[in-house]
């Protein structure tokens, strides 16, 4: 409202010295608007500069609490940092150490693994030669009762073909003593016949 006022009591008032006085000097002018006007502008500087300096104070507290701020959160993000590096530098040795662990069971079960297929080897070579072993022993064994059953059918074989031979001796024996018999009958029988 005051200041919809001022602009009109500045055309009113400045119409007026012009038309009062056109003779006036512009010192004259100066004194007449400080006299019209110097209240209201003196109480519109001091609002002025008590405005410049509560803008100011605000405006140098807004910059304090501005740059609190913001040493606050570089504080804040510096810490933030620092623990994620530390989290980070603390995974990373985690995992090395997981790594290193992990290989190192690794190593030890290809070892074992190693050592299982050269003992399943040296087990399976020992076996074969048992088993080579074996076979040829069964062999020999087979071999020499094959041999010794040759001998013995051979053997029996013999007895079989001296025993056939002696009974076959026998035979032609008594078929040769039929025959000398029955020929001697014959003769006799003849010979009975004639004398009869």
């Amino acid at each position: 409202m005051t200041r919809t006022n001022i602009p009109r009591k500045k055309a009113a008032n400045s119409r007026a010295p012009e038309e009062a006085a056109p003779g006036e000097t512009p010192e004259s002018l100066d004194k007449v608007r400080d006299i019209l006007f110097g209240g209201q502008m003196r109480a519109v500087d001091a609002r002025l500069a008590s405005l410049e300096e509560r803008l100011q104070r605000e405006l140098t507290a807004f910059r304090v609490d501005t740059q609190r701020q913001l040493r606050d959160t570089e504080s804040y993000i510096k810490k933030e940092i620092g623990a994620l590096g530390e989290r980070l530098a603390g995974e990373r040795a985690k995992r090395a150490e997981d790594g290193k662990a992990l290989a190192a069971e690794l190593k030890e079960t290809l070892s074992i693994f190693e050592k299982r297929v050269a003992n399943l080897d040296d087990a399976t070579s020992k076996a074969d030669a048992e088993l080579r072993t074996a076979i040829l022993e069964y062999s020999k064994s087979a071999s020499s009762q094959i041999n010794q059953l040759s001998s013995d059918l051979s053997s029996e074989l013999q007895r079989a073909v001296l025993e056939l031979r002696s009974e076959k001796l026998d035979t032609a024996t008594l078929i040769q003593l039929f025959s000398d018999f029955a020929l001697h009958l014959s003769e006799d029988l003849q010979a009975s016949q004639e004398s009869n």
